[in-house]
């Protein structure tokens, strides 16, 4: 069902009847949801595709299954997986390339309660050091998850790309000559999963890369999640 706008206050209640939405919320902030009924309630994020999940709400005298803490050590564990894969995958794909940054990495995990994506919001060994003239090359490996690769200022609309053409292979291509300018991504990532009875769907631009004439420090950033640290920096020399 529709949402007709954003619960505000930090708490709602919410017993299956109406819809129940909050602002978008950063990290720190929080949002507490009182259940009064018993039942089955499925949650979504409206940012993230794939990102559900499902809430168990049992009668007052049934007992829980688990304290919170089970399922606080369970997060942590499945938390630690997630980077240690992401470390090894790494090793493999970029040991022998120090022009590649890795722009995000993310799984897809399922369990009895759905499907989600685990996504880590991290530029990749983020520090890169080359030579002016050089190019360095930015793959987006989260299988969901979209960002951008931003230097000079953040667009109002992140979605298209701002000075960047599609090199032969369909990669992106910009050129950054100074701290000035501006180039910028747009949106990269797959293309959603193709389902069974619907249209192929096109492929997704992964890859953007960035020429570099001139020596100096050019910062870059995800303009969608830069403010969880995803940041980067390239230093150029002669």
């Amino acid at each position: 069902m529709g949402c007709p706008g954003f619960t505000t206050g930090g708490t709602a209640t919410f017993d299956g009847s109406t819809c129940v939405t909050t602002p978008p919320l950063t990290k720190g902030q929080t949002f507490t949801v009182t259940f009064p009924v018993a039942g089955n309630f499925k949650l979504v994020c409206l940012v993230h595709s794939n990102m559900t999940g499902v809430v168990h709400v049992l009668d007052l005298s049934l007992p829980l299954p688990h304290a919170q803490h089970f399922y606080d050590s369970l997060a942590s564990e499945e938390l630690n997986a997630l980077l240690l894969d992401a470390t090894e995958d790494l090793k493999h794909r970029h040991a022998a390339n120090r022009k590649a940054v890795a722009a995000g990495l993310g799984e897809i995990v399922a369990n009895g309660g759905g499907s989600q994506t685990a996504s880590v919001m991290r530029f990749m060994e983020p520090t890169k050091v080359i030579h002016a003239g050089e190019t360095v090359e930015w793959t987006n490996f989260d299988a969901v998850t979209r960002h951008t690769i931003t230097f000079g200022v953040e667009p109002m609309n992140p979605v298209p790309p701002v000075n960047a053409t599609p090199d032969p292979d369909g990669a992106l291509h910009g050129i950054v000559n100074s701290g000035a300018d501006n180039v910028h991504s747009g949106l990269i990532g797959t293309s959603p999963q193709d389902q069974v009875f619907l249209p192929i769907t096109p492929l997704g631009v992964t890859r953007f890369r960035v020429t570099f004439p001139h020596t100096g420090m050019f910062p870059y950033k995800c303009a969608l999640h830069d403010n969880l640290g995803m940041t980067g920096l390239v230093i150029v020399l002669p």
